[in-house]
């Protein structure tokens, strides 16, 4: 009877105490995170698994890999803060990096506000920065230099209106992101320091480092919707910058062929 007693009292403390998250957002650890906010954190990690980048990695470097292998460890050294609280959150050693593994994060009000992944933190992210990083609606410092990241950048960042000649707020330096740049991000201003040697050229649609003939049907299979592209794509296929592509940017290749 005893231990029947126990276990209504438990069932009942657990309801009364338990975080009930807002629709749209999840509950970890009995802290609610926003749910569009989390898929960001987890469109930077899948893109840089699958960017299948060569960092020259031995078998005996836990630090090497793209994502940051250590960052999943239970000793990493990253943190969240939540709501002013500080939590040491501690890798579960599963072989993935996680959402909140990822840096350096502050939370309010279940929304993310800081993105700490740059230099000396060691993130290591490459690949492109996703279309979808706007959805970080209440970000307020988001620093990512001193990666591997690469591409175009989105113009949806500019919707987060960060200050970009604020280091401390808003940092891209030193990736290997592509021109041309969002106008938000100041181009041809030294901020960037972007290596560049990996980066195609417009009208380059198959990312092969040559415009050729391959780019032309590439980009028709566009035009009449026999594939989507991707945002990467996008910008690649719009040789006379006009914000579309179309017939003109494919006659504007074949001369640049013919020529």
């Amino acid at each position: 009877m005893k231990n029947i007693t126990l276990m209504v009292f438990y069932f009942i403390f657990s309801f009364l105490f338990s975080q009930d998250c807002d629709p749209g957002y999840t509950e970890i650890n009995e802290l609610c995170f926003h749910e569009g906010d989390l898929r960001v954190l987890q469109k930077l990690i899948d893109n840089s698994y699958q960017s299948g980048i060569d960092l020259g990695c031995e078998e005996w470097d836990p630090y090497c890999g793209s994502p940051n292998p250590f960052m999943d460890a239970d000793d990493s050294w990253m943190w969240v803060v939540v709501d002013s609280t500080y939590f040491e959150w501690s890798g579960d050693q599963d072989g993935i990096v996680e959402p909140l593994e990822l840096g350096l994060q502050e939370w309010n009000n279940g929304r993310l506000t800081t993105l700490m992944c740059g230099a000396y933190i060691y993130c290591q992210l490459s690949g492109t920065i996703p279309e979808e990083i706007n959805q970080l609606t209440e970000i307020e410092t988001l620093r990512l230099e001193g990666n591997y990241l690469s591409g175009f950048i989105p113009e949806t960042l500019c919707e987060l209106q960060l200050e970009e000649a604020d280091y401390l707020q808003f940092d891209l330096t030193a990736n290997r992101l592509c021109p041309p740049y969002p106008e938000c991000s100041g181009e041809g201003s030294d901020f960037w320091y972007q290596d560049t040697s990996s980066c195609t050229n417009i009208g380059d649609v198959n990312f092969d480092y040559s415009i050729n003939i391959q780019d032309i049907i590439q980009l028709i299979r566009f035009i009449v919707n026999i594939e989507t592209p991707d945002y990467q794509q996008t910008v690649a296929s719009d040789f006379n910058f006009d914000g579309f592509f179309d017939v003109l940017d494919v006659i504007q290749i074949v001369e640049l062929i013919i020529n």
